[in-house]
């Protein structure tokens, strides 16, 4: 598979972002592991996608060419991943838009936004274009008997006030101390911690945008399999048409026969499984299971879709170049968006 080396789709940062990512990329203490094999086949057949992800942080994505698992290789080692979260880097570098912003201003900013966050009662879910409650939607349309309910990396606690309107006992983990000092002002029942931290049973265990961060995703079920008494939601970015969006903090990219491989696989039986045809979030709902089901993995169809999203990545890497060639990029880029947005509208 084609080498593309530099990852086009960058973000627009501010002057404190820039310096955070330049202080990043140069941080000796932030070590890094390499992986010699597909967690997925096993396999050594690795090539490497890009070397920078749209942060401009240097981070090489990997294909395996065996069975077209996308993942980050080499990625941050544990201890390294643990500081880059608990210390807000990670917040610091995606969301810092001005000279002044910290960790303080992101308390203040996020503790204001929740305050005047309104939850809304479950519908049925539609998944025509992503909306931030179609988790919620999703969740409530497929189960209705469970009574716990435990978010791992329960961010800013939104997840935590949904589940609390519709009568729910909640319990929440986050690394981010920032994010701790909110839900304490909010009066939510969580902890500061990781995955490996949780300790106790329940009904239903969220991870909503967080699988995609961890590490040895085996081992990660096996412990999830074992704090869930009745359902476990997943919710990750995904790639079914088309190339999803490279970062850092990405250890692995999904699609929908990769996610469904690591659950069904162990321990778990499938619920439902559908994604937004827009951003192609994936929504995937498993059910824990008597006895362990080996599932066969279809390598040749994963490889075959893989091929033609990077088919269509390839197409548009040589537009961007030729428009950045001639000096018209930005004019095309404003162009399509105001398109989209007048057809979004109608």
């Amino acid at each position: 598979m084609m080498v593309f080396k530099k990852y086009i789709y960058l973000e627009n940062l501010s002057s404190s972002q820039i310096n955070q990512i330049n202080n990043f990329n140069n941080n000796t203490d932030i070590k890094y592991e390499n992986l010699t094999n597909c967690e997925i086949c096993s396999s050594k057949k690795i090539s490497i996608l890009f070397k920078n992800d749209k942060f401009r942080i240097n981070q090489k994505t990997c294909v395996c060419n065996n069975c077209g698992f996308i993942f980050s290789n080499p990625r941050m080692t544990q201890k390294s991943t643990e500081y880059f979260y608990s210390s807000d880097l990670y917040r610091l570098i995606y969301d810092g838009s001005g000279k002044n912003f910290d960790r303080e201003q992101i308390f203040k900013n996020t503790l204001y936004e929740m305050r005047n966050y309104k939850p809304l009662l479950p519908k049925k879910p539609d998944f025509s274009n992503y909306y931030s409650n179609l988790y919620f939607d999703f969740i409530n349309n497929e189960i209705k008997d469970f009574e716990t309910v435990l978010d791992i990396g329960c961010g800013k606690g939104q997840k935590l006030i949904d589940f609390n309107s519709i009568g729910k006992k909640t319990y929440g983990i986050e690394p981010s101390e920032t994010y701790r000092k909110v839900q304490n002002e909010l009066g939510l029942n969580t902890k500061t911690g990781f995955i490996k931290e949780v300790e106790g049973k329940y009904d239903l265990v969220t991870l909503i945008h967080v699988f995609e961060h961890l590490t040895e995703l085996k081992k990660q079920v096996n412990h999830l399999f074992n704090i869930t008494n009745k359902y476990l939601f997943i919710e990750v970015p995904g790639h079914v048409k088309k190339l999803q969006s490279i970062q850092n903090a990405h250890n692995y990219y999904f699609s929908l026969n990769t996610l469904n491989y690591f659950f069904l696989n162990n321990n778990f039986e499938l619920v439902n499984i559908d994604y937004a045809r827009d951003n192609e979030f994936i929504y995937a709902l498993y059910k824990k299971a008597d006895q362990k089901i080996a599932i066969m993995f279809n390598k040749k169809s994963e490889l075959k879709m893989v091929k033609n999203i990077i088919r269509k990545y390839t197409f548009k890497y040589i537009i961007i170049k030729i428009l950045k060639v001639v000096k018209i990029e930005k004019i095309i880029r404003k162009f399509y968006s105001n398109l989209k947005k007048i057809l979004k509208s109608n």
